[in-house]
């Protein structure tokens, strides 16, 4: 005769799913007063580690980022003591590990790569501008015209063919570049004038967390 007996434990506990590791995010600080901002922001969703850009390639290398984020700051991306290490990122890097630019971030990868960077028809300091865009990538769900804080005395004024512009703000009745993106999509790099940290920008939590959540998919498709 068999027995009825229940092999099952009582009061086991049920299992759990395990909560995905967040992503290690680099940001290469070039001395400005709104990285922290930005870290805080990018805090919400990843872990953060910030060098200054008098680091290395090797210091940079050394973090094994998921991403990073080269933050925005004063100067020009020609000047060496301005972007430091920013440089060696965005021409040593940019095709394996995801890269957002930030303000002077945007310039220095317009520079880098081959582009203008000039003195923007008027300088901004702390202005909301609407902003125009692509619905892709850091722009995807954003309202069109959605309010950005500005803050900077230069613009990309010639694009290389490597990058399509992706966002743009009026003077004027002239277009300024407000954000850049690499044509190939297997290189993961993309650009903002504005400052996304900046409370001027009502959307810019909505900036950082679309491209937080394109690392996963980005590094996926590269490899270290």
């Amino acid at each position: 005769m068999s027995s009825s007996r229940d092999d099952r434990v009582v009061g086991a506990p049920a299992e759990t799913e395990t909560e995905p590791s967040r992503p290690n995010v680099l940001v290469v600080d070039n001395y400005d007063s709104f990285t922290y901002n930005l870290v805080e922001y990018v805090s919400e969703h990843a872990e953060t580690t910030v060098l200054k850009n008098t680091a290395s390639l090797e210091d940079v290398r050394a973090v094994e980022a998921d991403a990073i984020i080269i933050s925005p700051g004063p100067g020009h991306p020609k000047n060496d003591r301005d972007v430091g290490v920013s440089m060696d990122v965005i021409r040593e890097l940019r095709s394996t590990i995801p890269i957002l630019g930030v303000c002077l971030g945007l310039e220095a990868v317009v520079y880098a790569l081959g582009g203008t960077v000039d003195r923007a028809p008027a300088p901004i300091h702390g202005k909301a501008s609407p902003v125009s865009h692509d619905g892709q990538g850091v722009f995807s769900g954003l309202e069109q015209g959605f309010q950005a804080g500005r803050y900077h005395s230069l613009v990309a004024v010639d694009v290389p063919d490597c990058l399509e512009v992706t966002a743009t703000t009026d003077h004027d009745g002239e277009s300024l570049v407000m954000g850049v993106r690499h044509v190939d999509p297997d290189v993961p790099l993309e650009c903002v004038q504005f400052h996304p940290e900046s409370v001027l920008t009502a959307a810019g939590h909505d900036v950082i967390e679309n491209f937080l959540d394109g690392i996963g998919s980005q590094n996926g498709r590269t490899s270290r």
